[in-house]
Parts: structure tokens; sequence; C-alpha cells
């Protein structure tokens, strides 16, 4: 957690407008499927090889599959995954060149891998666990239309959709367990308008980038599955009335970085006459808690900003603050 402030005050930066001030704040969001602790590398394998039977080959020339083009979109996958886990460092990951032959289909996962391979391969990359992708398939449909009349020029529409079905298991040989178990579906829509049909089609992204794309896509969303990752939130606070210079001198001492200065001078300006003046130094004070990273005295003080001084936006604040409560209790779960 102290790795975790001490990103929290170095990311906060603002701009000063012309009625209020706001501040960025760095967090962190936990991971949706939090992996065992003992879980420091990670191989990565490929099963979405098939037999190149006679059906399948049909099916690749009926969809103009480019040769290898799944092989391709599947790296694409795997970059999407140790790009995004990359980004909070947790993990560790071996891209390995492990392919097998799987027997899966376009929407089931294929019978479980043995015990004993998923240890060999984890003993032979020096891995922790193994996350082992076991699903996919991939399509790219292009529907053209027309539009225009008497009056308007015709023009040529072209859609593409690239459409891509994923699907991955992490194996623990440690309890023998597949601690996850997820699909993604996943869709670019893309669309172009020009004066004819060869024109829309060849403005419209390459087939082969389009579906890589998506597979990046998909791979990074596994990625914020299994890892926590960082996001920004905008906290706007007070900069009026300017009339009161305790609330003006904490928006100052705010440009600095100097957050207890802030807090200082905003405190002071609890004793103004004015009420606006006091629910806005209050609502100000927790957002400077906040950057500093102590969420209960935040809370704390969007409560008083509501309820003792009227602050209507600091209801608001307040029910952000107990998600964020929650979101770093979760957190703290994860080991983090």
């Amino acid at each position: 957690m102290k790795k975790f402030k001490l990103c929290l005050l170095l990311s906060a930066a603002f701009i000063v407008l012309c009625s209020a001030a706001w501040v960025k704040i760095t967090l962190v969001k936990p991971a949706l499927v939090p992996l065992p602790v003992e879980i420091q590398t990670l191989a990565i394998i490929d099963r979405t090889l098939q037999d190149k039977t006679k059906g399948a080959q049909i099916e690749k020339v009926l969809t103009v599959e480019a040769f290898k083009q799944d092989e391709m979109a599947v790296r694409e996958v795997i970059a999407g995954i140790t790009d995004r886990c990359g980004e909070y460092g947790k993990f560790a990951f071996i891209t390995t060149n492990e392919k097998f032959v799987s027997n899966y289909t376009k929407t089931t996962f294929p019978s479980l891998l043995s015990w004993d391979e998923v240890e060999t391969l984890c003993k032979k990359h020096g891995a922790d666990a193994l996350l082992s992708i076991e699903l996919f398939d991939s399509d790219f449909l292009l529907t053209p239309g027309i539009s225009g009349g008497i009056n308007t020029p015709v023009k040529v529409r072209a859609n593409g959709i690239a459409v891509i079905n994923l699907g991955i298991r992490i194996y623990f040989p440690a309890s023998r367990t597949v601690i996850d178990e997820f699909k993604i579906n996943h869709r670019i829509d893309m669309a172009t308008y020009t004066g004819n049909a060869y024109g829309a089609v060849s403005t419209l992204l390459d087939k082969t980038d389009a579906i890589n794309r998506t597979s990046y896509e998909s791979g990074r969303m596994y990625g914020e599955r299994i890892s926590p990752s960082y996001y920004t939130v905008t906290r706007e606070f007070f900069n009026k009335p300017k009339k009161n210079q305790n609330l003006r001198a904490g928006v100052r001492k705010s440009e600095v970085a100097d957050w207890h200065g802030a807090i200082e001078s905003w405190t002071k300006a609890l004793d103004d006459k004015k009420k606006k003046v006091r629910r806005r130094a209050a609502f100000n004070i927790a957002v400077g808690y906040e950057v500093l990273g102590d969420l209960e005295m935040a809370k704390t003080w969007a409560s008083k900003a509501y309820t003792e001084y009227g602050e209507k936006e600091a209801k608001y604040y307040y029910d952000k603050l107990v998600y964020r409560i929650k979101e770093e209790a979760v957190l703290i779960r994860q080991g983090e």
C-alpha cells in the first residue's frame, strides 16, 4: 500500500478553471479474478491448433481465411495479455512455443490437460501456473450497401465486422485446480462511404489487421481480469469565491502539490461568515485528504460538507469515496 500511496501523490496533477479546479489521481483497480499469491510466473501455451481435416479446409476457403491468420491472431492475444498485466507488473509471463492440437469447437472448451502434463510444462519453463489459450475463432464479415437517390450522389457503404471468440484456462499445479476458465466474445465494427464499391472496401481496415487488432484488445480484456490495473479519476474542487483569501490560498498551495498546506488554509476558511465559503472549504478538505491517500478522513469531510455545511455535490463525492474504500479493501485481500 505504501507503493500505491506514493504513486497516488506523484500522479496528482491539476488545471485551475474559471470557477473550479480539478485534480487527476491515478488509482488501482482490483483484479476481477485474483490469482493465488503463490503465482508469480505464468507460462503461456497455445492449444488452438486443429486437425487439418477436409471440413476445416473448406471453412478456411469459404471465409477467405488468410494463411496462418489465426496463428498470428493468437500471438496478438498473448501480446494483449502480457502488455495489460505488464502495466501493473504483478506477474512475469513466459511465452512458450508450445502448441497443441485440440478438440475444441467454436463454442466449447476442449477436455482438460492432464495434471502430469501441466506439471511437466510448468517445470520445463520455470512457471508457477499455466495460462492456456484453449478456444479461438475469428470471423470477418463484410456487408455492402447503397445510399443516395435522384437528387443526391450515390454512395456505396461497406461495413466490416471483426469478431473474436476466445477461451482461456489457468491451471495451478500446486493445488491441481483450474483457477479460471473464461470466454470472451469481442467485436470491432467499421464502416466507410465512397462513390464506388472498390473504394468502400479498400478504405476499410485490412481484414488481417482488423482481426489482429480485435485479438489484441481481447487479450487486454483478459489481462485486466487477472491483474490489478491503473486507472485515472478526476476530482473537481472549488476555486471561488476568490474574495476569501484562505480558500484561494489553499488552491494556490494545491497548484504546487502542497496538499497539507492546502488543507490547513481551507480549514481556516471554515470560519468565514458566508455559508457558501464554508461548504466549499469543507468539500475541498475532503478532496485534499483523498489526494493524500487518507480515504477515511476524506469520507468524513465529504460527509460533513453534505450534512453540516449543505454542499449537495458532496453526497455524490461521498458515494465515490465509499466505493474507493471497498476497492482498497479488496486490494489488501489480494495482497496489494
